[in-house]
């Protein structure tokens, strides 16, 4: 990337100042001044943001004097020193500095096929500290990071997940060899020490293929501060490594208000507990972002977390939704009154839509909008993909997956619902793929097992699909989505009795606890008594189950589709009838034709 103004040309990678074409002698510190008032061009830049940068804060230095050195060495660099030049560097008296030149942007002339993606791995901050009970604050800062650079929303800009950089967490891999397995160009190598008041950051960018060192920069903040930390190194990122990166648009502003520290510190609690997916750490984070939303009504992202959190604990939890569903709506209504110009507030607006609201044209409105704030928010293209899959709008949604895939790579979560969406497609070959891609990456992720145990099903490896659903069950703390799914395939195997042990299990369990009612209409249905079936899909329906929403693309539905009270029923919810699609049907049994499972 080039930076042009006036007869200068400004090439932050290579750390050169040219004017005409030819290279201008400048020193470091000056540079580096010259490369942070580009980089915030037409923005005020007072001194003390400059001493900042180039000192680090609380540090002792004359600022009136070192600040005002270097910002003539700059101009005389530019020739404007005696001002018989333009005026690139405009002084606002008593408060700083402002670069006030036009600024065109090169690539360089860079051939066609060198215009590609560039992609960014934000690895791990390292926890200096020497307390592990703070790697909850590094690790928050990575994924905030990752946010903030994502939400640049520049094009041909690629970042990746937190799910696949957090696997090089204290790793001893080489730059080279982690660029490779991530597909990343650059990689951002961070450290953070932090006390009660203060956050230090100290950041290199290197270059994958050949490990050098393109950038450095050190961060001193107040933590009341550290939002605006991590906005400000994900500028300086991208101004050095993005071919046509611009100023951030519109959209890009910053991701939250002035906040209060103890909320931010809650908060980065809250999405460390997020992050482990498990009933008990979901319960947690639920708890951490209601205190934080308490603490600070205004602090957006919280409002987000919350949202995210009252949205999927139905899903892997078991969570009663008729309670769940006001509140996430709510939450979702909040973070996107707050702030509209994050994909996490469209993010989480457009997951309530899908699994709670059934208003999938906003769900899908809300997640496009959402992906077009930030193309690398991975939880944007998930979901969407979700809703154009239930839709039936299969190629579209998988084709909305892979995008999400490459950005990350490693999550055993996005290989297993890369799965599910493949089983929804009726393509059972990809869907098992990507299922044992999952337990690969995580032996002991629950889901990948129930997508493989579903697979299982429908290709007449029954056995298998038993071991796999057991295996679920456990692993998910007793999801009952998995022992339903056990009673209808020990159903279909003919084996009456033991389902309907199965079933007395669900009913006995719902007497103490909320047992999702589409989890034992499904086992009524493949034990073939469809009144039952439909009275409990009723109650479903009435309490908002989430599982409600694969009436459409579930084949195990497939035989009711034309009954004029399924249509009713899914009329009731909002959802649309989907005919049923000839490639989920169960292949045939050797020296058998094709037969329905039993229900």
């Amino acid at each position: 990337m080039i930076l042009k103004f006036g007869h200068y040309e400004l090439e932050p990678s290579a750390y050169e100042l040219r004017r005409r074409g030819r290279p201008v002698r400048i020193e470091r510190l000056p540079m580096e001044l010259l490369l942070f008032l580009v980089e915030r061009r037409g923005d005020l830049v007072t001194r003390e943001e400059i001493a900042a940068r180039l000192w680090g804060a609380n540090v002792f230095h004359d600022i009136e004097n070192g600040v005002h050195t270097a910002i003539r060495k700059v101009r005389r660099a530019l020739h404007t020193s005696r001002g018989d030049g333009p005026a690139f560097i405009r002084t606002v008296s008593g408060k700083g500095y402002r670069f006030v030149a036009p600024v065109t942007i090169s690539d360089g002339g860079a051939p066609e096929a060198a215009r590609r993606d560039i992609s960014v791995a934000v690895l791990p901050f390292e926890n200096l500290t020497g307390e592990p009970n703070q790697d909850y604050v590094s690790d928050g800062l990575t994924e905030e990071t990752i946010a903030a650079l994502g939400n640049l929303a520049a094009e041909r800009f690629k970042v990746i997940a937190r799910t696949s950089v957090m696997r090089y967490k204290h790793t001893t891999k080489s730059a080279r060899e982690m660029g490779g397995e991530l597909g990343a160009d650059y990689l951002l190598e961070s450290t953070m020490r932090r006390d009660e008041q203060m956050i230090r950051v100290r950041a290199t960018l290197v270059r994958a293929r050949d490990q050098a060192q393109v950038w450095s920069g050190k961060f001193d903040r107040e933590w009341r501060a550290v939002l605006g930390l991590e906005e400000e190194l994900a500028r300086a990122i991208a101004i050095h490594v993005q071919t046509g990166v611009g100023p951030a648009p519109a959209a890009a502003r910053p991701r939250s208000a002035a906040i209060d520290p103890d909320a931010y510190d809650l908060y980065l609690r809250g999405r460390h507990y997020w992050n482990q997916i498990r009933a008990t750490s979901l319960i947690r984070a639920m708890e951490c972002f209601e205190s934080t939303v308490l603490k600070d009504p205004l602090f957006a992202l919280a409002w987000s977390g919350l949202a995210d959190t009252y949205s999927i604990l139905p899903v892997t939890s078991d969570a009663d939704p008729a309670a769940l569903w006001p509140k996430a709506r709510h939450a979702a209504d909040e973070a996107l009154r707050l702030q509209s110009g994050t994909a996490e507030s469209w993010t989480s607006s457009g997951v309530a839509g899908f699994w709670l609201d059934w208003d999938w044209a906003r769900a899908e409105r809300d997640l496009r909008r959402a992906v077009q704030l930030n193309p690398s928010y991975v939880s944007g293209h998930r979901f969407l993909a979700h809703v154009l899959s239930n839709l039936g709008r299969h190629a579209e949604a998988l084709a909305v997956m892979e995008n999400a895939r490459r950005l990350d790579p490693l999550s055993p979560a996005l290989h297993a619902v890369s799965g599910q969406l493949y089983f929804q497609a009726g393509q059972f070959s990809e869907a098992g793929e990507q299922a044992r891609r999952a337990l690969a990456l995580h032996s002991e992720f629950w889901l990948g097992h129930l997508i493989l145990g579903k697979v299982h099903e429908r290709t007449r490896r029954a056995a298998a699909a038993l071991q796999d659903f057991d295996i679920a069950f456990q692993l998910s703390e007793g999801n009952t989505e998995a022992l339903s799914l056990k009673g209808y395939t020990l159903a279909g195997m003919g084996r009456r009795a033991e389902a309907e042990q199965v079933l007395r299990t669900l009913l006995e369990t719902a007497r103490t606890r909320f047992v999702p009612p589409y989890n034992v209409a499904l086992l009524f249905a493949g034990l073939g008594d469809s009144d039952n079936a439909y009275e409990w899909l009723e109650k479903a329906r009435l309490h908002r189950d989430v599982h409600m929403v694969f009436l459409t693309v579930e084949p195990k539905w497939d035989r009711f589709r034309g009954e004029p009270r399924f249509r009713s029923l899914m009329g009731d919810c909002g959802l649309p009838v989907l005919e049923a699609d000839p490639s989920r049907r169960r292949p045939a049994a050797k020296g058998a034709g094709w037969r329905a499972v039993r229900s």
